[in-house]
This record gives C-alpha cells, structure tokens and sequence, in this order.
C-alpha cells in the first residue's frame, strides 16, 4: 500500500491526501487504486498537484470517502497487465474462433474432417454426418442371423475359409501318398465334399489311377465316390466309389480322346499309340506315336518308321493284329492286308484289293469299267496290289521305342513333378 490516506468526493475529480508523498509516488499518467464500499476503483491520474492534491483524468463516481488506504500503480506496470489481459483475450477469442470452426465442421462436414485441438495440435477423425452413414450401413445386432456368431474352422458347424478342404484355393488340397483305396478311405474318412492328390499311383493294372492325380471326393454316410483327372494324357480319367460299412469298391476307367481312337469305319477302339495311313501316304499320330514317319513306297505298299513293330493288344487281335482296316455298309472289308516288321523295328505294310464273290453283285467290291453297252470288265483282281480307298485310312496300332518324344516327355513330367513333392515335403509336411 501507498503511505496515507485519500478522501474522494463523488462526482468531483478532485483528490485530496493525508500523510500522502504524491509527488514522489505519482505522475500524469499514473493509477491510484482504492477501494470503496468492497468495490475496487482504479482511478487514472491528470496532474499532481503537490504532495496532498492531485486531480483525476475524470469524475470519480463512486460514494464519497474519507481515509481510504490506496495504492499508486505506475502507467508503465498497467500498460504491461492490459497488453497481457489483451494478449489473453485474444487467444481466448481466438480459442472460440477455433471451437466454433471445429464444431461447424463437425456437424456439417461428411467423411473424415480435421480439428485443432487446444495444445495446437489435430486430430482427424469422422464428422457426425460421416458417423451417420456408417451407422446407417450397419446391420442390428439383433438382425443377424446365425453365422454371425459362428467361428471359421474344420470342425462340425463352423463356417468355411476359403481352401478349406481344397475348395475355393489349390494350396488348401489334402496331399498323402498311399497305394491302395483302403488308405484313402482312412484318409478321407468324416470328409463329405473335399479334394486331394495322391502322390503315388493308386491300384495296379487296368484299375490303377495316375500319380499326382486332382481327385474330387464326396462322402456321403458310409458310401463314397471319387473322380481322378490325370495331369498328364497318359493317365486314365477315374470314378471310385464304395461303402465304408460293406468295403465294396469298384473303379470305373472313363474313355477319352486321349485313350481311344476312331477307326476308319467311325468306331471307337482302346488306343495309342495309334498311327493313321491314308491313301497317298499321307499319316496322321496321336500324343503317343509321336516321331512316326510314313512313307507310301510304291502302290499297294507304305513303310512306318519310327516304332519298334506292332503293339500286342488283345483289343486289336493280339501280337499279329494292330490294324483297323476300312469296311463298307455291309461291314464287308474293302481290301486285304499284310505286313512284315523290319530287323530296325519298321513296318512294312502291303495293302491289296479285295473282292467278295459269293456277296450280290452290289457288294462284291469289284474295280472296273463299264461300257456303253453295260459291258464290266473288271481291271484289278482280287489279291493284286492297290493304294488303301481314297476315302477312308488304315488304323495301326505300333509299339513306340523308349526315346519316344512321348516317353521322353512323361520321363521329364515324372520328374518335374517327384521334385515338386519333395519339395512341398520338405516344407510343409503335408503327408500321411
């Protein structure tokens, strides 16, 4: 406090002291504080008049007191709390500003909007209206079905991953390596719809599915099925089915264009490798007899080279059949035929005329002419040497050396492929 005391007079800016040092503690400019009745009054200063009078920049308006303690407060200290409470205020306001611009954006504004906090720094996140349409995409808790509280798995009632049981990804396919259908069915036994691959060859002989093979299998109860797709032509497509309960198994082989061929009369016989000779020594292979050339030496004779003779199968007559010769509409044979296997494996194929004479006159299969006069006069007999019938071909079934191009290339998929599941071995173990 300032030594004395002030009596001010209400509506006067007149200021009289007692026991006051005016001059040594005020100047122009200057504050004096007082308060009055509870109320504080901070009062500017105009002049100072000596050490007991000053006067007011205006009026005092409080009640009038006598003997009140006071305070001087120099121009320069006030100066420095007004810039401060400014300063405050202004940053205050300046706050407000803020909160109004954030709240705006966060009522009106869609998606994700950017505020500043406080401390200065932001925050991002979702305006109301954004929250809104996320919401309104939700579904009701009470709205959700079943599976809503179901876990994805293997077992019995959970919901299916993509892969699981090979379904929807090849990297999800059981993969084991067994020899017998009694050990897929261990395998496999509680799955209903499910692929797998099985490593080895399955069965033996004709009923024998091809290493490697995609199989789709269905379980269904104590009965199966199963359908194998060789990767490679030279596997036989495969249904097995059976009964766990009863242990009754059949395996049924498919026939395909990779197995059979259509001979020259439009039938369909068990092939490969199969070589087709037309007329003018022109041929045609399939995927086995790859590597075959045929040659049409003279007439009446055509040399196939790059096979090592006939193939054996009882399907084609066993070790001296393997030809497939045309026939006409009454299933009569349009020529004879013979043959002679080289010393090199080459055969030699000699194709001659043939005449039915005990057939009616229609279906005897006589070459000649025919005169004006109605006159025939037959020009190739029977036995004599002729080019096979323009229109149709010679099927013969030959046996491929083992450099064939076809061998050559299952030998190379046979290994491509025991790499590839030692390798998948090594790293996953999934195997049986």
């Amino acid at each position: 406090m300032s030594a004395g005391t002030l009596t001010l007079t209400n509506n006067t800016d007149a200021v009289t002291g007692s026991g006051t040092a005016f001059t040594a503690e005020l100047a122009a400019g200057d504050f004096i504080v007082v308060t009055v009745g509870g109320i504080p009054y901070t009062l500017p200063v105009k002049a100072v008049n000596n050490n007991t009078s000053l006067t007011l920049v205006s009026v005092y308006t409080g009640p009038t007191q006598s003997g009140a303690a006071w305070s001087a407060v120099p121009r320069v200290a006030l100066n420095m709390v007004t810039a401060a409470l400014v300063a405050q205020s202004a940053e205050a306001l300046r706050g407000l500003n803020y909160d109004k611009q954030n709240w705006q954006r966060i009522f009106s504004g869609t998606g994700n909007i950017t505020v500043k906090l406080p401390d200065g720094s932001a925050w991002n996140g979702p305006a109301w209206n954004g929250i809104t349409t996320e919401l309104n995409k939700k579904a009701n808790a009470s709205d959700l079905g079943s599976a809503a509280s179901k876990n994805t798995g293997l077992n019995s009632g959970d919901i299916m991953t993509v892969g699981s049981f090979g379904i929807g990804a090849k990297d999800g396919a059981y993969a084991f390596e067994v020899n017998d259908f009694g050990a897929v069915q261990v395998a496999m036994s509680g799955s209903g719809l499910r692929t797998y691959r099985n490593n080895g060859f399955l069965g033996d002989g004709d009923q024998s599915i091809a290493q490697y093979s995609p199989t789709i299998w269905v379980g269904t109860g104590d009965t199966w099925a199963s359908l194998s797709l060789p990767y490679s032509p030279a596997g036989k497509i495969a249904v097995a089915s059976g009964s766990e309960s009863a242990g009754r198994m059949v395996v049924r082989l498919l026939w395909d264009n990779s197995n059979t061929v259509v001979d020259g009369n439009g039938f369909i016989k068990q092939a490969s490798p199969v070589v087709r000779i037309f007329s003018d020594g022109g041929y045609e292979t399939n995927d086995e007899s790859e590597g075959v050339v045929v040659t049409r030496i003279q007439t009446g004779e055509y040399l196939i080279e790059g096979c090592t003779g006939l193939n054996a199968d009882a399907a084609w007559g066993g070790i001296d059949g393997g030809f497939e010769i045309p026939v006409d509409r009454n299933k009569l044979a349009r020529i004879w035929i013979d043959y002679e296997v080289n010393a090199d494996g080459s055969v030699l194929v000699r194709t001659y005329h043939r005449v039915h004479p005990s057939a009616p006159p229609f279906a005897q299969n006589r070459i000649g002419n025919t005169d004006i006069s109605g006159m025939f006069t037959e020009t190739v007999a029977d036995g004599e040497p002729v080019d096979i019938p323009a229109d149709s071909f010679v099927s013969v079934r030959v046996e491929m050396p083992e450099n064939s191009i076809w061998n050559k290339k299952q030998e190379a998929t046979r290994i491509a492929m025991e790499e590839a599941r030692m390798k998948e071995w090594r790293t996953d173990g999934n195997n049986v």
